[in-house]
């Protein structure tokens, strides 16, 4: 079952990325020649990125190279709850390689090619990495170290530096260990990168809680206060979004398919949970993306294969609108299990939802209309097929 630099959750994030790291210098050459989806094959021999372009309805098409090889291994399979396998900052994308310990960097050509940086890839300080977070010049690495993949380390998050040419360099005591068995699912910088937050230890209820950290001026980071937290009347929590001003985040719980909101101290980084979970109306709310305008919380459901919209009012409360099913691709592969909705990615513009089928390897296109709501692209344009990889990982998107 199951899921900056990091996208989760959105363009306002990425936007924010894209002009920290202009300041810096970073390689942003200028808005690129086309919009790409990218997703990652998670394959045992060769790890790749499939880079899909996008058109101008939506629709995606496979580009010329794709997947372009990340130089390690995916894991193939097994009880992977994640998200933000991919991460997007100017120029460069960095993915996980959870099979061989380690993030590829890769800068993005104006053809929709990657081709890695200089010394990619790199050591991820830990075993199966299974997201990654930018803010600036500081990137974060979440391993999962799941018991299944036989790790060598202790599940972890780990600190780097991330210079012009995109490499990268850890940081000294950045590492914050957790317990074996309860690895992290998600890492996310705030908005305004002094605040990170951590998902872990989904798979039981006893485990299930949310790390707050305060970044300090050095990079490593302070816990907050409170910190580890268990979310009341829910568990199971894998993905979050951030609200695009920052100071709450929306997160899914696998438990009861609901949504819990924490406010986020802007001073302590003190997470506290605001009301009972909202249910989306499904079955496995796993991920979790917010609209730019930080109006609309789409969660994705992994068992149910469908997308729930809940609108978001101003003082950040939710309220479920409808929940949408999507095609999913069925009679084509034998062994499908029901269960395989993974990752969710809003365009740049935030006109299309792309929903990603791991085990059918697929991704699904949906136009956001006037009153928010998903609707799938017809047969022949969603879902789109795509033709190597094992179990696929992570979704983000220009």
């Amino acid at each position: 079952m199951l899921t900056s630099i990091h996208l989760r959750g959105v363009a306002v994030a990425a936007r924010s990325i894209l002009a920290a790291l202009a300041t810096i210098g970073f390689g942003c050459s200028g808005a690129l020649a086309a919009d790409y989806v990218y997703t990652i094959n998670n394959d045992i021999a060769q790890n790749g990125v499939a880079v899909l372009e996008r058109t101008a309805d939506g629709s995606l098409r496979e580009v010329p190279g794709s997947p372009f090889p990340t130089g390690g291994k995916g894991l193939g399979g097994g009880l992977i709850g994640q998200q933000g396998a991919i991460g997007i900052a100017g120029d460069y994308l960095l993915a996980v390689n959870p099979g061989s310990n380690s993030v590829a960097v890769m800068r993005k050509g104006e053809d929709g090619s990657l081709t890695p940086v200089a010394g990619s890839p790199f050591s991820s300080g830990g075993s199966a990495p299974v997201s990654v977070t930018i803010h600036g010049t500081l990137v974060y690495v979440a391993n999962q170290a799941p018991l299944f993949a036989k790790p060598q380390h202790h599940p972890n998050i780990t600190g780097f530096r991330i210079d012009k040419g995109g490499r990268l360099t850890p940081i000294a005591n950045s590492t914050r260990m957790f317990p074996v068995g309860q690895g992290p699912a998600e890492v996310s910088f705030s908005p305004s990168g002094d605040v990170i937050v951590v998902s872990s230890g989904f798979r039981e209820e006893a485990t299930s809680r949310l790390h707050a950290y305060r970044v300090r001026a050095n990079g490593t980071l302070q816990e907050a206060p409170g910190s580890p937290t268990r979310e009341k009347g829910a568990w199971g929590d894998i993905g979050f979004s951030w609200a695009p001003a920052g100071g709450r985040i929306y997160v899914s719980n696998t438990s009861n398919s609901t949504i819990v909101i924490f406010d986020i101290d802007k001073d302590t980084g003190r997470l506290r949970q605001r009301g009972d979970p909202i249910w989306d109306q499904a079955s496995h709310a796993c991920w979790t993306v917010v609209t730019p305008d930080g109006r609309t919380l789409y969660v994705v459901d992994y068992v149910s294969n469908s997308i729930g919209t809940l609108d978001i009012s101003a003082d950040g409360t939710l309220t479920a609108l409808r929940n949408t099913p999507r095609n999913v691709g069925r009679a084509d592969r034998a062994g499908y299990q029901d269960g395989d909705s993974k990752d969710v990615a809003l365009s740049g513009d935030g006109k299309f939802l792309y929903v990603l089928g791991s085990a059918m390897r697929e991704i699904s296109v949906f136009r956001i209309g006037a009153d928010r709501l998903p609707v799938e692209l017809p047969q022949g344009q969603s879902p789109v097929k795509l033709e190597t990889g094992q179990n696929f990982i992570g979704l983000a998107a220009d």
